[in-house]
């Protein structure tokens, strides 16, 4: 079996696209008739678009890692990727937003109020197949689904609203809007494979910080990345006064947005190369912290992967 520390980003990313080609087959074979064609098309695009898929990868392997087998896992993945998805339609919405991943947003191709539409729909979809499963796991896990959906609406909310960009602010958000759905798939994997109470409680704990993890990593892209390995405008997030660890580490330091967004940019990473830093260790306990929940996990294949994606978590390059 190969160590952790031997699987390289390349590795992880096989595991996560084998993963996603199933999620992304099964998305695709929905049987459903929407009317009118412009809201059918619109929900097929943005059931479409091709991420790394890495929720639905970390549910499925919480089913594995618990003693499961994939086939159980599959229709909560394809849920989870559901509510992924809609969250990223919505802020499209609220930020304007005209590509994603190099392509059109639906916002961008169907204007707002279809792409509005598509998120009710898609949602729609996502409770049908969901509670269509055999079992009696259904209602805990919509109850899950429910519960990690308004964190995901409280945290955009208080994005929103968000007048002080400080650290404590931006990990109200992060855990929220962000990190609450990778628990959420951890801990719908654990459910699905039959993991007991301890093993399901560690799982959501792992995809919490996990989830806190990719943000922080995300945060530090924004900063350091091209344009094109990011699929979207560099410092963006900056641009539109999002609030990141970067930024609020920036701010506790004495800078503020308006004098971050006056500096060329060449200056502005030279000043934020210590708070880029900084955060990036923050990633480093995060994915730490998560790699340590893992404890009543027995050793197999799919916990091996679940540490790797850890590391993957806080190194990627995109």
């Amino acid at each position: 079996m190969m160590g952790i520390m031997e699987r390289s980003s390349a590795d992880i990313e096989q595991v996560l696209e084998y993963r996603a080609a199933i999620i992304d087959n099964r998305l695709g074979s929905l049987v459903y008739a929407i009317e009118p064609s412009a809201l059918a098309d619109a929900v097929r695009y943005a059931l479409g678009q091709r991420g790394k898929r890495v929720r639905p990868a970390v549910l499925t392997l919480s089913c594995e890692a618990v003693g499961g087998d994939i086939d159980e896992a599959i229709v909560p993945a394809m849920v989870v990727e559901m509510v992924h998805g809609t969250s990223l339609i919505l802020d499209d919405i609220i930020d304007g937003s005209r590509t994603r991943r190099g392509k059109k947003t639906v916002n961008a191709r169907w204007g707002d109020d279809t792409a509005l539409i598509a998120c009710d729909a898609i949602m729609s979809l996502a409770i049908r197949e969901l509670t269509d499963t055999e079992g009696g796991l259904a209602r805990v896990m919509l109850k899950s689904v429910a519960d990690t959906m308004l964190r995901m609406a409280e945290g955009e909310a208080l994005e929103l609203e968000a007048t002080a960009c400080t650290v404590e602010n931006y990990y109200r958000i992060a855990g929220k809007k962000t990190a609450s759905l990778f628990s959420l798939a951890a801990e719908c994997g654990g459910l699905a494979g039959g993991g007991d109470y301890g093993q399901v409680e560690a799982l959501k704990q792992y995809g919490m910080h996990l989830g806190l993890a990719f943000q922080i990593r995300d945060d530090v892209l924004d900063f350091i990345s091209p344009e094109s390995d990011m699929g979207k405008p560099g410092l963006v997030d900056l641009a539109r006064g999002r609030p990141t660890l970067v930024m609020a580490l920036a701010v506790a330091g004495g800078l503020t947005r308006d004098k971050m967004l006056a500096m060329e940019r060449n200056m502005l990473l030279a000043m934020l190369r210590p708070h880029i830093e900084a955060a990036g260790d923050i990633g480093l306990k995060e994915a730490d912290e998560a790699k340590r929940m893992l404890g009543p996990i027995p050793d197999s294949p799919a916990r091996e992967i679940l540490e790797a994606l850890c590391s993957y978590a806080v190194t990627r390059p995109r």
